[in-house]
This record gives C-alpha cells, sequence and structure tokens, in this order.
C-alpha cells in the first residue's frame, strides 16, 4: 500500500490538535477521496480518529469510549428504539462546531450487526450496517 501525502497545512491542524501525538504512529487514508483526510491513531489508550479537510478545515473527532461512559439518555434510547440489541462498541464523536454525537455497534442474539449515531441527548440520527 503507498503511503498517503499529506501536506504540511493538514499536518499543521492536526498538531494544533493533538501537539503531544507522533505523527510517525498516525495512519493517514482518505475518508473522501481527494476531499477529506482521515487520521487514525492511539492515544492515551484510546483509538482516535480525527477528519480533516483539503482546506484544512477540523470537521470531527471520534474516541473510542467505554459503554458504561455514555451518558444515561444514550442507553435509554438503545434502550427504547432497539430492544434484544446490545451495546458491543461506543465512539465519542466531536463535531467542529460543537456538536456531540455518539457512535455505536450494536448487536442481537441472532449476530445481527447495526451501526447507530445518536445525538448526545439521545435522538436517533442515523441507523445502517455500516455508517
Amino acid at each position: 500500500m503507498e503511503k498517503l501525502y499529506v501536506p504540511s497545512e493538514i499536518l499543521r491542524v492536526f498538531r494544533q490538535l493533538f501537539p503531544k501525538v507522533d505523527l510517525s504512529e498516525v495512519e493517514w487514508d482518505w475518508e473522501y477521496y481527494n476531499k477529506i483526510y482521515e487520521a487514525e491513531f492511539e492515544h492515551e489508550g484510546r483509538d482516535y480518529e480525527v477528519e480533516i479537510t483539503v482546506t484544512g478545515h477540523h470537521l470531527l473527532t471520534e474516541v473510542e469510549i467505554e459503554k458504561e461512559d455514555l451518558p444515561e439518555v444514550v442507553t435509554e434510547s438503545v434502550e427504547e428504539h432497539f430492544p434484544g440489541f446490545t451495546i458491543e462498541e461506543a465512539e465519542h464523536i466531536t463535531f467542529s462546531n460543537g456538536d456531540v454525537y455518539y457512535e455505536l455497534a450494536l448487536e442481537n442474539e441472532e449476530e445481527v450487526v447495526l451501526e447507530v449515531h445518536l445525538r448526545e441527548d439521545g435522538l436517533v440520527v442515523a441507523t445502517g450496517e455500516d455508517l
């Protein structure tokens, strides 16, 4: 796999967000080809994804979190809207405008896996197999 060239302006934006992360530990790819860079890395024991546009605008940061760290309103919303499903994985997403969403991987006894996006108030925003 060919290594993606990341311009210095994008690296500068990343550095402002995460000054202590070693750039050699960051994996860069396209979230949307020629539009949005995606940086994946581990920091302080958690997995991160950061999206930055080609113009240098930070879009969002996703951080892996423990299921137990989800707000109660989010877990109650899952129980109400997805009976029979359990939360397998959780990520906290902070958008550049300050909005907070949670991305959850849900699974039921039949091993059906759903990906669900919820706002911090528990409103279900999107549901699918791979959002």
